[in-house]
Order: C-alpha cells, then sequence, then structure tokens
C-alpha cells in the first residue's frame, strides 16, 4: 500500500517546555513546522529542571519512572550533541531523612530490586557537611540524570531551528478560525484556559516561587532534598524551592512566598546567603496529575499538548513522541494520558 502524501503543514503554538520536546519530535520526524512565541513564557523559564524518579512522600517511583527517565536522558543527549552544549547536570538527589522510621524505609526499598538502580546510602564524604545541612538521622542518594538547564534549552533550541529555516512568530496567537490545512498543536501551558477548542479541559494551575541564593559556606555540587530543594546551579550559587499556591493565578512574586522559603530551608540548613533572584511561575498541573494529550473530539487539526506539571522535564519527551506517532501514525493514546478520559 502506498501511504498519501500529507498535505498539512504543522503550527505549534507555544514556546514553553511542552513546545520545544514536540517540537523536536517533529524535526526527528523531518516534519515541517511552525511556532508562536509569545515571549511570555514564566513557567519554564524559572523552573528547576529537576528530573526526580522519586516521590519522597510515600517512598515511590514516579508515574512511569522506568519508562520516562532513560528516555529522557537519551532524547536530552541527542539534542545535547545536535547543539553541542550541556543541558543536563548529571548530579545527584540526597534526600535529609526526617525520621528513623524513614531511613528505616529507605534501607527497606533499597533491598528491593525495583529501586535498586535508584537509591543509595551515600559515603560520609559524599555528603554535604553536617555544619551547614542538618541530617541527624542520615540521608539517602537517589541516582538521576540531575536538571535540565530549560533557559539554555529553549534558547539554543529556537536558534537551532531558525538557522533550519524553522520560523518563529514572536506574537500571541489570535486566530479566531482553524484553517483546514494546518495541524494546530497547542502548547499553551495555563493560557489554554483561553483557548476556545480547549478551555473546559480541567487544569489545575499552581503558582510557585523559588530564589536563587549565594552562599560562600556551603560547598556541595548536588540537590539536597528535605520538603523543598536546594539545587547547585553554579559557582557558589544554588536554587531554592519550591512554594505550592493554588489561588494566585499570576506570576507574582511575593514577600509570603520569600518567607515561607526561608523557613524552610533554615529548618535544616545554617549558613548565610544572600539572594539574588526571585522568581514565580503557574504550573500546567492536573488534578490527576497525568498530562493532557489529545486531538478535539470535533475540530479535529486541534491538537493538545499540555499538563506536564512539576515532573515537566522527565515526562515530556516521551510523551511528545506518543502524541506524534497519534497523530501521524494513528497509534492509540494511552488512557490515562487521553483528554478523552475528560468526556462525561
Amino acid at each position: 500500500m502506498t501511504a498519501h502524501k500529507d498535505q498539512k503543514s504543522n503550527e505549534i503554538i507555544g514556546w514553553g517546555l511542552a513546545g520545544a520536546v514536540l517540537s523536536w519530535q517533529l524535526y526527528f520526524r523531518n516534519q515541517k513546522f511552525m511556532v508562536y512565541d509569545s515571549l511570555s513564557n514564566h513557567t519554564t523559564r524559572v523552573a528547576a529542571g529537576m528530573v526526580n524518579p522519586i516521590v519522597f512522600k510515600r517512598l515511590t517511583k514516579s508515574w512511569n519512572a522506568d519508562l520516562l527517565l532513560p528516555y529522557a536522558e537519551k532524547f536530552y543527549s541527542r539534542i545535547e550533541k545536535l547543539l553541542d552544549v550541556n543541558l543536563v547536570s548529571n548530579k545527584s538527589i540526597f534526600r535529609v531523612f526526617a525520621s528513623v522510621e524513614e531511613e528505616n524505609n529507605w534501607s527497606s526499598k533499597q533491598g528491593d530490586e525495583r529501586f535498586q538502580r535508584y537509591l543509595e546510602t551515600p559515603t560520609a564524604a559524599e555528603m554535604p557537611s553536617s555544619e551547614f545541612v542538618h541530617s541527624p538521622f542520615g540521608m539517602g542518594k537517589v541516582n538521576t540524570i540531575g536538571s535540565v538547564d530549560t533557559n539554555l534549552f529553549l534558547d539554543r533550541s529556537k536558534v537551532f531551528f531558525q538557522e533550519n529555516n524553522i520560523q518563529f512568530v514572536d506574537e500571541v496567537f489570535k486566530k479566531e478560525t482553524l484553517s483546514d490545512n494546518v495541524r494546530y498543536f497547542f502548547c499553551e501551558g495555563t493560557v489554554v484556559s483561553q483557548n476556545p477548542w480547549f478551555k473546559d479541559l480541567p487544569l489545575k494551575p499552581t503558582h510557585g516561587e523559588t530564589l536563587v541564593i549565594e552562599t560562600e559556606d556551603l560547598e556541595f555540587e548536588h540537590t539536597v532534598n528535605k520538603n523543598m530543594f536546594l539545587m547547585h546551579i553554579e559557582g557558589n550559587k544554588y536554587r531554592v524551592g519550591a512554594t505550592y499556591n493554588w489561588e494566585l493565578m499570576d506570576p507574582i512574586i511575593t514577600e509570603d512566598g520569600k518567607l515561607n522559603l526561608q523557613e524552610r530551608l533554615a529548618a535544616f540548613t545554617n549558613f548565610k546567603y544572600k539572594i539574588v533572584e526571585h522568581t514565580a511561575g503557574i504550573r500546567p498541573t492536573v488534578k490527576d496529575r497525568r498530562p493532557m494529550l489529545g486531538v478535539h473530539s470535533m475540530q479535529k487539526n486541534a491538537i493538545v499538548f499540555n499538563g506536564l506539571g512539576t515532573k515537566g522535564v522527565m515526562i515530556g519527551p516521551y510523551y511528545a513522541e506518543h502524541l506524534v506517532r497519534h497523530v501521524f501514525d494513528g497509534e492509540v493514546l494511552e488512557s490515562e494520558v487521553d483528554i478523552q478520559r475528560f468526556q462525561k
């Protein structure tokens, strides 16, 4: 059977994490596309970009971690080679135990073959100085690829695509009607609530704030976690986060947010620092904590890729390809991520 030639062009609306990973998946398939970049994305620009395969609260693996983490590692490695840039930190996460029970639970899970690739007990030499990070019950170490520099990912990807004759329109997408010969991939984050085709999707925007601090005391090049993260960026700079607020709908920084982060940091650390940056964003989260993929039930050329949430750096690459396979090859979407799960 001879496949008919695809006559439709592709437009991606939104240049945050979702738009960027989807662009790469289209590029890998030799699909031509253009991108609407409103230059107003706050979330990806202020995200820590952390890849964490573990849910510390229940000490379980993140959803689909065994599939998503190795896929993400290969995806970003491939792009690093194409862009000739280091995007991934390749650093570990050190979990400060809050109790003897947590320490025992960690030890038990370490003996479970399902967790052995992720969990370790660090040596004393690996851990941050006890003078500056208090860990009376010990620490655990999570093996992961670390974090992705999301700003560098967006900026260098955009330059690469433009150099390969892919058009970027630096304005807000305002079309009232959709052209029949174009596929529209909506990767708008929380702006989807204003999208006439997908405004009824149950997105649950979450306001979050982080700080960037400088300290001459702490010399630790990995991430420390205890009900928050303290993530090394470069030199003597660290990112501290994050807050969760379901009332604020604007990406504004607040004094309450700053104090909350400082108080939580002081609960398990003791070092001098100065705040050099305070940022805020609105995360596109979903109540069931699963991304939202799919084609509009009536407008068949309107496609959504959204709801990547707090683990978007790990989730995004695989499900961007899954969506592309659905659109171009007819692959059935997983029921957990298909927007049809919201249809009554």
